[in-house]
């Protein structure tokens, strides 16, 4: 069975891992969590991404769009110059 995935799963994907590593990074630098803490997050995170690759390499499969990544489309569009 071929595997496929769609651009917009793998970019929202993409989106939400930045935006939670640039969370952690603020939780840090506020002193919200300790080191550790933010160590462990960012193996999650790590974690997440390598599945991406995996996903280009077609070995596994994303499903499903979060609702606010819809929602946004022009805005993340326009923050990283995407606009058509």
């Amino acid at each position: 069975m071929r595997n496929t995935f769609n651009f917009l799963q793998f970019t929202n994907w993409l989106l939400v891992c930045r935006e939670n590593i640039n969370n952690i990074k603020q939780e840090v630098l506020e002193e919200k969590i300790t080191k550790k803490e933010a160590i462990e997050k960012l193996l999650l995170e790590k974690k997440k991404i390598s599945i991406l690759k995996d996903v280009l390499d077609r070995k596994v499969r994303l499903h499903g769009i979060q609702p606010n990544f819809l929602r946004n489309m022009e805005e993340i569009k326009k923050r990283y110059g995407l606009d058509e």
